[in-house]
């Protein structure tokens, strides 16, 4: 699967936003060295257990007194804007709809939100400590019409909270902000010469000629931009109720409807797709309505994220094979969807999604 192609050769990352793929090593503080910081800047006395992340370092914390957060520690080529967009994000949200189920970020002792840490290597991260939202990852259960609709209800209500944010980092450029797809071309080397292969391409011909055109005339605002399924925690005994929407690390400005269709994809792989991507576009329109022009656009710009998380996750474990398995873990069914939902007529799939949302 990580193979390169001959017909390729290897990618040339010159595209600036493309270097990104090429970041430095994440921080790699041992559990002595986190708890030890705790104590000493949070005045938290806790034991710590490492959670896997591909960027970045995160703890799950279970402090003496029985709270429970997570210690962040950020990748240090992560320039400073960027973590203080995030930051400044959540703390946006917890102000506009303190209801909805987000992190809450935790003060140092000192009263402050973001902390520094200087690594044995020399390098400097910065530190945040976030609340941890109990429950279940959406990953680990089965899917029913009544989560889907929660899903989207909930995600148009964290784009109501999100509508008037404005920081100078929210228009840095994110390679996973599917509006640069035809900027991976130089990764899809990284693809074999298969059937994903062949309707990656051939998709991505697609957006260049009939999508891209069509984005410079729709909403924009910031947005989550990663609603996958291991960024949503529900209550284990009623999966409909979302108990938690983590990870801001892509947040960006971009269009609107990007968000839909970020959060769409990872419904596409369904044993009945068009059903579940309908039934999610239609709770979400019901609380923040969609425009006509963003729901004809959708069927593409989901396709558009499933041919990212495909092209960017195929080249980065062929690079960084020791982490494979994280990279990855959303590849199988971006592969399984490209084919599946892919295959759907598009004016089918524009007209249910139109109906959905009683737009007919």
């Amino acid at each position: 699967m990580y193979k390169h192609s001959t017909e390729m050769g290897a990618p040339s990352l010159d595209d600036p936003l493309l270097e990104g793929l090429l970041s430095s090593s994440p921080p790699k503080l041992s559990s002595n060295e986190a708890i030890a910081f705790l104590a000493t800047r949070y005045g938290i006395n806790a034991q710590v257990r490492e959670v896997a992340c591909e960027r970045d370092q995160n703890f799950h914390v279970r402090s003496n007194d029985g709270q429970e957060y997570v210690l962040k520690i950020t990748n240090p080529e992560e320039p400073a804007l960027t973590t203080d967009f995030q930051t400044e994000g959540m703390l946006w949200i917890s102000r506009k709809d303190p209801s909805l189920p987000v992190p809450r970020l935790v003060p140092t002792s000192t009263g402050e939100v973001q902390t520094k840490l200087s690594l044995k290597d020399g390098r400097e991260c910065s530190v945040r400590v976030l609340t941890w939202l109990q429950g279940e990852s959406l990953h680990k259960v089965a899917i029913t019409p009544e989560i889907t609709t929660a899903l989207g209800a909930m995600l148009a209500r964290l784009g109501l909270a999100l509508e008037k944010f404005d920081h100078p980092g929210a228009r840095e450029e994110l390679l996973w902000d599917i509006r640069h797809t035809s900027r991976l071309r130089p990764l899809l080397s990284a693809l074999q010469d298969d059937e994903i292969g062949a309707a990656v391409r051939a998709e991505l011909d697609r957006y260049e000629t009939h999508t891209l055109p069509k984005l410079s005339s729709l909403r924009r605002q910031v947005v989550h931009n990663d609603l996958n399924h291991h960024n949503v925690i529900v209550n284990p005994a009623n999966h409909s109720q979302i108990t938690g929407l983590i990870d801001f690390g892509d947040m960006v400005e971009t269009c609107l409807v990007v968000d839909v269709a970020v959060a769409a994809s990872y419904l596409a792989d369904a044993e009945d797709p068009l059903t579940s991507v309908s039934q999610f576009i239609g709770a979400y329109h019901g609380v923040k309505p969609l425009l006509p022009a963003e729901i004809a656009i959708l069927r593409d710009l989901i396709i558009a994220r499933l041919i990212t998380s495909i092209s960017i996750t195929e080249w980065r474990a062929f690079r960084y094979p020791e982490n494979a398995d994280y990279i990855l873990r959303n590849n199988g069914p971006a592969r399984r969807a490209l084919l599946g939902f892919g295959s759907l007529d598009s004016g089918q799939v524009t007209e249910t999604l139109l109906g959905a949302c009683k737009l007919e």
